[in-house]
């Protein structure tokens, strides 16, 4: 029998990491990290036999390093963000050393979109385009005959960087599928709604002399905006002011731009005519913090660490702006801001919160319509198990999948051990 047994991302955001226990060998799918208290999950790394990676956010690839894997499998461009994402870790909680990072980059081995890979004796790996970052995958493992699908972080539909998720995969026996908007009250506006929404929340700050913050995820938020705020920029929608980025959203920038393949044709194509789809970006430095409007763009996306927390003091002044692109976890300064807290300690003084603070939702995670049409268009499993999600959002769409796919379905709490096929 094949076991399922969950280390991390079980009612909750953060720390995904599945244990898969065959009669032959043990891999994990993901091993992340807890953004809010750099949590890592509880594991013994001396059996394990490799550990396959979705993509490269900190909550599903942060606490590799810690651990010593003999193999890691992931696409080419994971293989790079991960490095990134491992070396910001590295300055800002010292969790791991640099010498922990180069032991687990010297172990991976790449595996390209649909390119079959033997992980073990017993196990196969395919990997699918995701649609939820730059080389974010749903990975279609087949486990001695049965087949897994683990869908990791997805994005049902395309966006201004991204091809849509994939969805044409051949039989599937059972899925592990996201729940980060699985509830029926997770229904996202469409695309350009949104978009609108950011431009008009800049345009008034910008209008009334003001500086806006954007804090991002360095991978994937973060380009998504900027593409945003430059197209809109061009066209004479936007004022044009100074964007400043920091963080290393920096390099990952960078990083589209090498990985122009993986992107969606359009902006494949601008990059390939010498056209750059992100437009004009200064490093931020003192300048930040002049009279001069501007736009700032900044790691970390949950307002938990990164260059972002030296900017929070702009928020004494009623003028500035800070602007919360997606999902802010429990127990971060983020989550503090969306509920309203009038003060916030990134250091050791309290900043008192002035400036206005705005959540729009730009996710890159389907919601919960898009979660349903996904379930929709691929082959039916016979069971789902529902993960990577708050307690309400995970049980809402495991109740979803019984009750209107006909589909048995769970949603599984940290440490539970599941057989993995019926």
């Amino acid at each position: 029998m094949t076991i399922a047994k969950f280390h991390g991302g079980c009612h909750q955001i953060g720390k995904s990491c599945v244990e898969i226990n065959t009669k032959k060998s043990k891999i994990l799918i993901d091993c992340g990290m807890d953004p809010s208290d750099n949590g890592l999950p509880d594991i013994n790394d001396s059996d394990v036999d490799a550990v396959v990676v979705s993509h490269a956010h900190l909550d599903h690839c942060g606490a590799i390093p810690y651990f010593n894997f003999k193999k890691i499998f992931c696409n080419p461009p994971t293989a790079d963000l991960m490095y990134n994402v491992w070396k910001d870790t590295v300055s800002l909680s010292k969790t791991y050393k640099e010498e922990d990072i180069k032991k687990s980059m010297d172990v991976i081995k790449t595996v390209n979109y649909r390119e079959e890979k033997q992980v073990t004796s017993d196990i196969k790996m395919k990997m699918y385009d995701a649609g939820h970052i730059l080389g974010s995958s749903s990975l279609y493992l087949d486990i001695d005959g049965k087949k897994l699908l683990y869908t990791g972080d997805i994005n049902e539909i395309e966006t201004r960087t991204l091809r849509a998720a994939d969805t044409d995969f051949d039989e599937i026996d059972t899925i592990i599928i996201e729940s980060t908007y699985g509830s029926p009250l997770d229904i996202k506006p469409a695309r350009k709604v949104l978009e609108k929404q950011l431009i008009d929340e800049i345009s008034e700050t910008i209008d009334n002399g003001g500086k806006v913050i954007i804090p991002v995820f360095a991978v994937g938020r973060s380009q998504e905006i900027i593409v945003v705020i430059n197209n809109y920029m061009k066209s004479g929608a936007l004022k044009e002011v100074p964007i400043y980025i920091n963080g290393s959203l920096t390099h990952t920038t960078g990083m589209y731009m090498g990985y122009s393949d993986w992107l969606n044709p359009k902006i494949k194509n601008a990059i390939e005519n010498r056209i750059n789809p992100f437009g004009n970006l200064i490093k931020g430095g003192d300048e930040v913090f002049s009279r001069e409007p501007c736009i700032i763009i900044s790691t970390s996306g949950m307002v938990q660490g990164g260059p972002v927390l030296q900017y929070l003091s702009l928020l004494k002044n009623p003028r500035n702006k800070i602007i919360l692109t997606g999902y802010q976890a429990e127990g971060t300064i983020g989550r503090s801001l969306e509920e309203g807290a009038t003060e916030v300690k990134p250091f050791k003084r309290a900043i008192p919160v002035n400036g206005k603070v705005v959540k729009i939702e730009f996710s890159a995670h389907a919601d919960y319509n898009s979660l349903l049409r996904f379930m929709k268009k691929i082959p039916q499993p016979d069971k789902a198990i529902v993960m990577h999600g708050e307690r309400y959002q995970a049980l809402s769409l495991a109740m979803t999948i019984w009750k209107t796919l006909k589909i048995p379905a769970i949603a599984p709490s940290i440490g539970s051990v599941l057989p993995l096929f019926d």
